[in-house]
């Protein structure tokens, strides 16, 4: 019965380390910052494809600053907020009201920025 214990235990031992070790494709993945949903789906990661005219879209409002860095489309008359994927564009508008030009991905709240104009409420 001892024995039996032992094994038993030795077993149990063995599964929690070998749960505690990360595989090392999740290793890789969190030092060169790949995210779980790019490993699942690698087109994910993929360049977003050219913003045909239909798929274009002018969003207006003020560009904010979030922290210094991160700067966002604040759209007061609406009451909503958008996150920009050209920051440095962003940037040079910061505190003005603009016109953006550009592809919104829904699912994200993101976007895609084709061109900003300085000067929209």
């Amino acid at each position: 019965m001892k024995k039996n214990s032992a094994f038993l235990f030795a077993s149990w031992l063995a599964l929690g380390a070998s749960l505690m070790v990360s595989p090392p494709s999740l290793a890789a993945d969190k030092a060169s910052g790949i995210s779980a949903a790019a490993r699942q789906n690698p087109a994910h990661n993929q360049a977003q494809p050219p913003a045909t005219q239909a798929d274009l879209k002018t969003f207006t409002g003020k560009v904010v600053s979030m922290n210094g860095e991160l700067f966002i489309l604040r759209d007061d008359t609406n009451q909503v907020w958008y996150h920009l994927d050209d920051q440095s564009a962003a940037r040079k508008f910061a505190g003005k009201n603009v016109s953006i030009t550009g592809k919104l991905d829904a699912r994200t709240d993101v976007i895609h920025i084709e061109g900003i104009e300085e000067g929209a409420k």
